[in-house]
């Protein structure tokens, strides 16, 4: 019975490893994002897109485009597989910024500082192709801090939200 439970559960992660592949991420994304603020709702509205390339030695091109045309903006980005059991990821800016991300299900998520700014990142794949992307930052500072018992509770301010909807092209 214990041998039959352990092929199991090494079936349940070889099952769990493959669908958490990132060449299921591979392709062009494209659509519209806002950028939201606390107390002000939407402040404007912006064309992005996403472009997965296929791996290549752990490593899969992950390219971030702000606006179009003549007003494109890209950012040249590389995914790396730094520990594909762990779902650990990362995304360096090839700048010498290396931010890790993880692999939860087909969700991205990652938490950094960035100057004054905490950032958490968002990127969730659904089945019929799009992308929803989330980037929420906060004040690196804390607004408020308690002890209470043993634990340390510390609370950030919202700055932004830039929240879009991709779609695979």
């Amino acid at each position: 019975m214990k041998k039959v439970f352990a092929l199991c559960v090494g079936l349940s992660a070889i099952s769990l490893t493959a669908q958490a592949a990132p060449a299921q991420w591979q392709g062009f994304f494209k659509g519209q994002c806002e950028l939201l603020a606390p107390g002000k709702g939407a402040l404007y509205a912006f064309p992005m897109s996403l472009e997965v390339g296929s791996p290549i030695d752990n490593r899969a091109d992950w390219i971030v485009t702000y606006g179009e045309g003549a007003q494109a903006r890209p950012r040249n980005y590389t995914l790396v597989t730094v520990d594909e059991a762990k779902g650990h990821f990362e995304i360096d800016e090839n700048n010498g910024i290396i931010i890790d991300q993880y692999l939860f299900d087909n969700k991205f998520v990652s938490l950094f500082e960035f100057g004054d700014t905490k950032l958490n990142a968002e990127y969730e794949l659904h089945s019929d192709g799009s992308l929803d992307v989330e980037i929420i930052s906060y004040t690196a500072d804390k607004i408020r801090e308690e002890q209470i018992g043993p634990y340390l509770v510390s609370n950030y301010g919202g700055k932004r939200i830039q929240k879009c909807k991709l779609f695979k092209w």
